[in-house]
């Protein structure tokens, strides 16, 4: 028994706990600048920093320390995840007139920026958040390292180990015979000045070093350094910059953290138009992989609130726009970014705080998980200027504001109300000052009203059943009778009218994450699962680790499919819930580069295969050395085939009926047009990426204690056999 306990206890000193990842959709994210936010340790504040913090572009003091002192004001918001900017330790000199402060300008992945705290301050912070329901995501940058023409020119380290820097990388750069692409470490293929296709992942951003991901001690390196933060507490990661990473790398390494826990994961996917392009499109190609912030609504909204525009055009474009995602609910939507000008600086009008509060209750209740930038709550600007540097100024703290009353009340009701969090979207009304949204989930409702210009009175059909509802933000009431809904509009209002009846039957709301391979935990989120029951994936049982009304963790199991997405089922109390969707994977995936001779091949070409990895249509690059390629996850040791097609994104591919076939067993798999010969006994060992799990940070303290534990279960076990 004692020896159970000693091994018990090990256990939960080297895992990461369970507590803390939980459905996002009920939950609502506060965004940290962590140099902007608090100094609680002024000891760590120099190089660089500026104590009367007017130049933006110098540190002003924020620190771990500081975020964890604060911890109980952004509680009073309601919000549940707290995103930090970026931790890793950046360079030590100025670049292009600035320091680091931002944190996007990493040399070590291993290790914490010094201006910030330490190991043992990330792990505090975590724990402190856990205390109060709140976990803590990440914001990673594996697209580029740091600046490759100033500060320290590309420098890298591996945990206070010097690797290289951008200039003796580029002595050891060779040309891939494929792609036509120099690379080594990092890619030398200058700066981005055409925005698409090789380019605009495989160039420098601004300048920026630019990690080739495919080298396999690269690939190691910054999965490596995702993972001290996955097992020291965060529950999830903000991914920089996907729009310059391909696709199939960024598919292995996600797999590679979630088979760690059910991370919440989402990325940066710049583009600010809903319109339909070539860049939209891969937007959503990003999401069905994981989340995406919401860049193109968030311009939509400040345009018509901030300035002049239709709300019934507004409608409009995002129904659409939501209707391309397989789960729009999961994706983010903010006001306010480090990277874009603020709100309040950016709409010049009288009435400009009674339109923040409208735009701020609107992108809470959209489909998608709110996002509040630090400040919003306190209508924080700065006066010195507007857009990058001057979004990001010193934290002022106020939680008394209207601003601040909605953020807590809409937090609190998405976490009751699962139509906030779930459910579906439908404009009811909309004109060009009106417009009525209603969302549905189950016996749950939703009911949202804004209203820009004149007063006056509202008649809509609304299938609720009769009686008097209040807003759940100022407490107006709505009069519903026989299927209509009647009530009064003042100017540059908004209200938010809600139902919760109880949910009988099991319904799906979430998976988390929604992409997963055999082996792998997912959160299941919904309503009506009673207490028990059973879950299938993709038609097979999957073995269930916990249970609850709401929420269920399960196990992916191996299913047998040629098919991208599987339906999951619950089963409870004799009915099944209608199926959600999963993205499913082999398993034993690593990133390869596909190449296709493209001799007698012209156009726009895409593959589609018999994994699920190829089950969806993947665009390929033409390269300048006769060939076409692409990278996709493929399961080591797998034979496969793929059919060809040319066409648009948005338009219908057209089969060329060509069929090639590939075998993985190297990183680079050239298709040919004859089956591979494959050994039935063993297959062919493929160079995978090798994870060295080293100490987290400078603190021994826990390795420490697990090896007492088990030298002490040893001893007992020994005492008892004499």
């Amino acid at each position: 028994m004692r020896a159970a306990l000693a091994v018990i206890l090990m256990l939960l000193l080297v895992l990461p706990p369970a507590g803390a990842h939980a459905v996002p959709e009920r939950n609502v994210v506060y965004q940290v600048m962590v140099d902007r936010f608090y100094d609680g340790n002024q000891s760590n504040n120099g190089p660089f920093y500026d104590p009367s913090k007017s130049n933006y572009r110098l540190y002003w003091g924020g620190d771990l320390e500081g975020l964890t002192e604060r911890l109980d004001y952004i509680q009073s918001l309601g919000v549940s995840m707290i995103w930090v900017s970026p931790l890793n330790d950046n360079i030590n000199r100025m670049a292009h007139g600035s320091a680091p402060y931002h944190g996007y300008w990493t040399r070590d992945y291993k290790r914490i920026e010094e201006h910030f705290g330490t190991w043992r301050d990330f792990r505090r912070l975590v724990k402190e958040a856990e205390k109060r329901g709140i976990c803590v995501i990440v914001d990673y940058v594996p697209n580029h390292s740091n600046p490759s023409t100033d500060g320290e020119f590309g420098s890298l380290y591996d945990n206070g180990t010097f690797v290289t820097d951008y200039y003796r990388d580029t002595k050891n750069a060779t040309v891939n015979p494929y792609t036509g692409i120099r690379k080594n470490v990092y890619h030398h293929n200058g700066n981005i000045f055409t925005w698409a296709g090789i380019p605009l992942k495989y160039a420098n951003l601004f300048g920026l070093a630019d990690f080739n991901q495919l080298d396999p001690w690269v690939d190691s390196y910054l999965t490596e350094g995702a993972l001290l933060f996955v097992n020291s507490g965060a529950c999830g990661f903000r991914i920089d910059a996907v729009k310059h990473m391909e696709l199939g790398w960024l598919e292995a390494f996600y797999l590679r953290l979630y088979s760690k826990a059910p991370l919440f994961i989402y990325g940066e996917y710049y583009s600010l138009s809903p319109d339909k392009t070539d860049d939209l499109y891969e937007l959503y190609r990003y999401s069905n992989v994981s989340p995406v912030l919401n860049i193109p609504v968030r311009e939509d909204i400040v345009r018509t609130l901030g300035f002049v525009g239709s709300l019934e055009t507004l409608s409009r474009t995002l129904e659409e726009y939501y209707s391309l995602f397989v789960y729009p609910n999961k994706e983010l939507n903010f006001l306010d970014s480090h990277d874009l000008v603020r709100f309040l600086n950016e709409a010049k009008r009288k009435d400009a705080i009674e339109r923040f509060h409208m735009a701020l209750a609107l992108t809470m209740t959209l489909p998608g998980i709110p996002v509040i930038y630090y400040g919003d709550e306190s209508y924080l600007v700065s006066g010195d200027g507007k857009g990058d540097p001057y979004n990001r100024p010193m934290m002022v703290f106020n939680n008394t504001t209207e601003a601040a009353r909605i953020i807590r009340t809409l937090a609190e009701l998405r976490k009751t109300n699962d139509a906030l969090a779930f459910g579906d979207f439908r404009t009811v009304y909309a004109n060009y000052s009106v417009w009525a949204f209603e969302r549905t989930f189950g016996s749950h409702g939703l009911l949202v009203v804004m209203n820009k210009g004149s007063p006056g009175n509202l008649t809509l059909p609304l299938d609720w059943e009769n009686g008097t509802y209040r807003d759940a933000l100022t407490g107006a009431e709505m009069r519903v009778s026989g299927g209509k809904a009647f009530l009064e509009l003042r100017h540059n209002s908004f209200y938010v009218f809600h139902v919760e009846g109880e949910q009988n039957e099991p319904l799906i709301g979430s998976v988390t994450p929604y992409t997963a391979e055999p082996g792998q935990r997912i959160l299941i989120g919904g309503a009506g699962f009673g207490s028990s029951g059973r879950v299938t994936i993709g038609g097979v049982e999957a073995r269930v680790l916990s249970w609850n009304s709401t929420e269920i963790l399960v196990e992916v199991p191996e299913v047998k499919t040629e098919n991208a997405w599987l339906d999951v089922v619950v089963e409870t109390g004799g009915k099944a819930s209608e199926p959600a969707k999963l993205r499913y994977y082999s398993g034993n995936d690593v990133p390869a580069l596909i190449a296709i001779n493209a001799t007698n091949l012209t156009g726009r070409l895409w593959i589609k295969g018999n994994l699920s990895e190829l089950a969806e249509p993947r665009p390929l690059l033409r390269s300048s050395t006769g060939y076409y390629f692409t990278v996709a996850p493929l399961p080591n040791g797998t034979a496969f085939s793929v059919e060809l097609y040319r066409g648009s994104s948005w338009g219908e591919l057209e089969p060329l009926n060509v069929t090639l076939y590939g075998f993985v067993n190297s990183m680079v798999v050239v298709l040919t047009d004859e089956p591979p010969i494959v050994e039935t006994e063993t297959a062919p060992a493929m160079p995978t990426t090798t994870i060295v799990h080293r100490p987290i940070g400078e603190n021994p303290l826990p390795y420490l204690l697990a090896a007492l534990l088990l030298l002490g279960a040893a001893l007992i076990i020994w005492k008892k056999r004499g």
